[in-house]
C-alpha cells in the first residue's frame, strides 16, 4: 500500500526536444487510492499538478488549478502529459492530460502567477462559531464503510448534516491532514514529502477531501462524482506544511436535475486563509 509520496514517485520522460515541449509523468495507481470505481479526484489532481510543476519549473507560485473529470482512473499505470502553453512576464499557463487505460480521463490547466504590489486586500475570515479543535474527536477509518482513499487521511468532523439522512444540507466542516506527514510509532515521515513540489501536490489532493453536502438530502446511499473543479490558492502551496491541520468548510449553492454546485473554503489552524475550491458534482440519487 503506497503512501502519497511513494505513489507520486513516478517515471518522467520528455514529450519532445523543443523548449517547453513538456514531459510525461507515469505513476502506478493502486486500489487503496480508490473512491468507488475510480481513483480519488484529489489524487488525480495531485498527479496533474506535480506533472505541470515539473514542466513549468520552480517559479512562479500556483495560483489556480482548473480540472475537468472525463473518465474513470482505475488501478494501474496513469500517465500525465504536461506542457507550458504560454509564459508571460507575470503569468504562466500550463496544461495536462491525464490518461488511464490509454484513454483521456481528465484535463487540467494550471495558472502560475508572480506576486505583485496591490492595494486590493480582502481577508477570508474563519467562522466565529467553530467548535474548539481540541473538542472534536478524530474519526477512525472504517474498512468497507468508507472509501479506501480515506485511510490515508486523519479527519475530525466539526459540523454538518449526516450523509443519506434525508435532512437539509448544512455547511460541512472538517479538519484534515495527510497521515503520513505525522510520524507514527515505529515509522518516520518521508523526507521527500517536505519537498516544495510534493507539498504543493499534497495540498491539491487535500482540498478535494469533503463529500458534497447535498448527499444529506438523500434517504439512502448513492454515488456522487465531480465533473469540474476550480481550486484557488491564497498561499503558495509549496510553503504549506502537510503535517498541519486544515479546516475545510463546504457549502452547497444549488442542486437540481442530478447536479449540484458547491464551494469549500480552507483555513489553517491559526485561521489564515489557505484556498477556495469550487466543484460541479453529479448526484446519482
Amino acid at each position: 500500500m503506497p503512501r502519497f509520496c511513494e505513489l507520486l514517485d513516478g517515471q518522467t520522460e520528455p514529450l519532445g526536444t523543443e523548449p517547453d515541449a513538456g514531459l510525461a509523468l507515469t505513476v502506478m495507481m493502486t486500489d487503496d487510492w480508490q473512491q468507488g470505481h475510480a481513483a480519488f479526484g484529489g489524487i488525480q489532481g495531485a498527479i496533474g499538478a506535480l506533472a505541470m510543476r515539473q514542466a513549468v519549473g520552480d517559479e512562479p507560485p500556483l495560483r489556480a488549478l482548473q480540472m475537468t473529470f472525463i473518465g474513470q482512473v482505475g488501478s494501474g499505470p496513469v500517465r500525465a502529459e504536461a506542457s507550458v502553453v504560454r509564459r508571460g512576464r507575470n503569468i504562466t499557463h500550463a496544461q495536462c492530460r491525464l490518461l488511464s487505460g490509454g484513454k483521456v480521463a481528465a484535463l487540467l490547466v494550471g495558472v502560475y502567477g508572480a506576486a505583485r504590489p496591490s492595494q486590493a486586500r480582502l481577508p477570508m475570515l474563519m467562522p466565529d462559531d467553530l467548535k474548539p479543535f481540541e473538542s472534536v474527536r478524530e474519526a477512525e477509518f472504517q474498512p468497507g464503510r468508507m472509501p479506501e482513499f480515506l485511510r490515508h487521511y486523519a479527519q475530525r468532523w466539526a459540523g454538518g448534516s449526516r450523509m443519506f439522512s434525508a435532512q437539509p444540507p448544512k455547511p460541512a466542516r472538517m479538519w484534515a491532514r495527510l497521515r503520513e506527514a505525522v510520524a507514527a510509532p515505529g515509522h518516520s515521515v518521508p523526507a521527500v514529502l517536505q519537498a516544495p513540489r510534493m507539498r504543493e501536490a499534497s495540498l491539491v489532493a487535500l482540498a478535494d477531501l469533503p463529500p458534497s453536502p447535498v448527499l444529506s438530502m438523500l434517504d439512502r446511499p448513492a454515488a456522487g462524482a465531480s465533473l469540474t473543479w476550480l481550486l484557488e490558492f491564497a498561499v503558495d502551496p509549496r510553503t504549506f506544511d502537510p503535517a498541519r491541520w486544515v479546516l475545510l468548510q463546504t457549502e452547497s449553492r444549488y442542486a437540481d436535475e442530478g447536479y449540484s454546485s458547491q464551494t469549500a473554503r480552507l483555513w489553517d489552524i491559526e485561521g489564515h486563509a489557505v484556498g477556495v475550491s469550487h466543484q460541479t458534482t453529479a448526484i446519482f440519487g
